[in-house]
């Protein structure tokens, strides 16, 4: 059964590699502990990124997988697209799980810590 995640519990940060910062408490099955290698998440075997503006879906083997509340004011579309168009480029996005809202830009050491979940998630290619 997939995880809802309400839009309040997601960030959607830039850059090079973007970035989806999901909190949740309940344990996503299936989803990688989050592992640091030569600079870079490590992928999540099996998993794909659905990303859209109003839903995004982190779908993974069998029933797991998470639903992400997407936008709801028009306010938030041109930042919404902008991360959409960084996800194309990437081919994909760091989905992290993480238990708390906070600081997320020191993956090191949210990998040593082995709290967070996830990795590279390639996207699902979108059409029109």
């Amino acid at each position: 059964m997939p995880l809802y995640i309400r839009r309040e519990d997601a960030g959607y940060l830039g850059g090079a590699v973007p970035v989806l910062v999901l909190v949740a408490t309940d344990p996503i099955e299936r989803l990688p502990v989050f592992r640091f290698d030569v600079g870079r998440p490590l992928p999540c075997e099996d998993w794909r990124l659905l990303a859209g503006p109003t839903a995004s879906v982190v779908d993974g083997p069998g029933d797991s997988g998470i639903f992400v509340e997407g936008i709801a004011r028009p306010e938030e579309a041109e930042d919404r697209f902008a991360w959409l168009e960084a996800v194309d480029r990437a081919g994909g996005a760091v989905v992290l799980v993480v238990d708390s809202h906070g600081a997320v830009d020191d993956w090191a050491a949210l990998a040593d810590g082995g709290k967070a979940r996830g990795g590279f998630v390639p996207a699902v290619q979108r059409t029109g």
